[in-house]
């Protein structure tokens, strides 16, 4: 009887005599799609075999033998792919193992490795929630839904003050070269939503101006022209508007409950971060009861023009005691909207963007002292009682 490693083996090798003699040419278009979709399987059956082979010679540690750095180094070198990628196949498997449902349908190959590796990543942080992501796959939503779906799942179950400070800390861009000079950015959700409607909104003027002159390129050439000309200074006439569409209760709750969310511009959202964002002139609110928007807020936190010259006149550097710091300040409010607090010249302050982080996204709370300067203290520090009350 033939052991699995000579069916593989038999495997491969009519792989090998299928992919020499296939002729799409030959193909009609019902064949090529029938053809894709056992492609397809094929793929997935293959990619699962190789992850859990990756895991047994990760478990042995035979890749120090090798004189590679780690598994991944290993695992990327023997299959030609990056060492992220190979980090994540090898981060998939090991939690898979503690998922047996999911493991079974990747093992079977109803899922691609991009939906193994996200029902695994939410399912591990929540396990109630991999048999709803796994018929979310089989109820044949589209990949982009599903990826919502997992990222919702994680929000729910992680810590969300944790959540939103490490989508601060691990905030990164790459640039590399392939020919092309190619960039590569990961920023907090709120950045990235402010960054792309600038970029879009640009592209847009660009776009409009091409037509009118008869050219036509592809819409990312126009893009890579934006961003060319927002560096120039060419920054767009159209305001920033950002969009926060979600579950009011939530934000007033602090967290997220099953079936409610909160999109910024259409990405899923931790509730610290959207209340952070709720003292923004350039919010809109949409507030919802399941899936009825029932009140949209546009600007309603918008700052005047003579208060907000007065609170720049009154904080021409940032307002922590000691900062000193007077460029790319920020108006804030020193007690939260969330808490009702006012939008008056007697609240509002402006901050440097180092300590506009720290009280928004790591919760450092405002302590007013006598001589009324404001300092920030961590949320878990406690006051001595000679300071005063603030």
């Amino acid at each position: 009887m033939a052991s699995a490693f000579d069916e593989l083996e038999s495997a491969v090798a009519a792989l090998e005599r299928a992919s020499e003699g296939l002729e799409p040419g030959t193909f009609d278009v019902a064949q090529a799609k029938r053809a894709i979709d056992l492609c397809t399987r094929a793929e997935r059956l293959v990619v699962a075999s190789r992850a859990r082979l990756a895991r047994r010679v990760e478990q042995a540690v035979g890749w120090k033998r090798d004189g590679h750095r780690s598994a991944a180094h290993w695992l990327a070198s023997a299959t030609g792919v990056s060492v992220g990628a190979a980090m994540r196949s090898l981060e998939t498997a090991r939690r898979l193992e503690e998922l047996p449902e999911t493991a079974d349908a990747f093992r079977a190959g109803e899922l691609s490795e991009s939906q193994a590796a996200e029902i695994a990543a939410a399912a591990s942080l929540d396990p109630t929630a991999e048999g709803r992501l796994l018929d979310t796959v089989r109820d044949g939503k589209s990949y982009r839904e599903f990826r919502d779906d997992c990222r919702e799942a994680k929000l729910r179950a992680a810590d969300d003050q944790a959540t939103t400070q490490r989508l601060h800390e691990t905030r990164s861009v790459r640039t590399y070269s392939d020919g092309h000079w190619c960039l590569e950015a990961r920023l907090r959700p709120d950045e990235g939503a402010r960054v792309n409607q600038v970029l879009e909104h640009k592209t847009d003027e660009l776009f409009k101006a091409a037509r009118a002159e008869g050219r036509h390129e592809p819409r990312d050439a126009y893009r890579a022209d934006a961003l060319v000309a927002i560096v120039r200074g060419e920054v767009p006439n159209k305001p920033i508007e950002l969009r926060l569409d979600g579950d009011y209760a939530a934000l007033e709750r602090g967290y997220l409950e099953a079936g409610e969310r909160l999109d910024l511009d259409g990405i899923p959202i931790p509730v610290t971060l959207a209340r952070a964002l709720l003292g923004d002139a350039k919010l809109v609110l949409l507030v919802r009861e399941g899936h009825e928007i029932t009140k949209i807020s546009s600007a309603k936190r918008a700052i005047p023009m003579p208060l907000r010259r007065s609170i720049e006149r009154r904080y021409p550097r940032c307002g922590v005691a000691g900062c000193g710091q007077d460029t790319r300040l920020q108006i804030d409010h020193i007690i939260p909207v969330t808490e009702h607090g006012p939008t008056d010249k007697e609240n509002l302050w402006r901050l440097c963007p180092h300590h506009h982080t720290l009280k928004t996204i790591y919760g450092w709370q405002v302590v007013a002292d006598r001589d009324g300067t404001h300092r920030l203290i961590p949320p878990d520090d406690t006051e001595p009682d000679e300071r005063g009350p603030p």
